[in-house]
């Protein structure tokens, strides 16, 4: 018995060693290229690192304040650079076409507008209906004026009880 848990001693001593050195047993040459873009965004994270750090001992008292609005300001510097190269790299700057675009969606929501206002004004010219009411319920919130329902209890915008009212008006 003595012999077998020796051996299995062993066996576990060897497979734990092996485990452990398993990331020096393999290949240094396997390290993976970075691109330009992944290198970009490592010097970034540094570059906000090191801005954070900057800051913090400014804030301790470690760095004074001409020394830290200097190198703060060098460090603000470096990632703007480094930020303007990773738009242009991941090719998300907007051009100017898109600009353009969102302006004249713009103008044509304005435009709708102006025409559903124009189209209120001319109905406005006819006398607006009185205020639909059911057994002296008026299809609108007490609290804010929204519409409701005849069987809506509490109002959908502010939440206001509506049969609160009713109960104390009936009693």
């Amino acid at each position: 018995m003595a012999t077998g848990s020796i051996l299995l001693g062993i066996a576990l001593l060897v497979l734990t060693g092996l485990f452990i050195a398993r990331p020096f047993l393999r290949p240094q040459d396997e390290e993976r290229e970075l691109t330009a873009y992944q290198l970009l965004l490592e010097e970034k994270e540094l570059l906000l690192d090191q801005i954070h750090a900057l800051d913090f001992d400014h804030e301790t008292g470690k760095i004074p304040t001409e020394v830290h609005e200097i190198q703060r300001t060098r460090l603000v510097e470096a990632a703007t650079a480094v930020l303007k190269a990773i738009d242009e790299a991941s090719g998300e700057a907007v051009p100017a076409t898109a600009v353009t675009d969102s302006v004249d969606v713009d103008i044509e929501i304005e435009a709708a507008i102006a025409r559903i206002r124009q189209q209120r004004r001319q109905k406005g010219a006819a006398p607006a209906p009185a205020v639909p009411a059911t057994n002296g319920q008026t299809r609108f919130c007490p609290q804010c004026g929204t519409p409701t329902d005849l069987g809506d209890r509490f109002c959908a915008n502010c939440g206001h009880n509506l049969t609160l009212k009713n109960s104390t008006q009936t009693a």
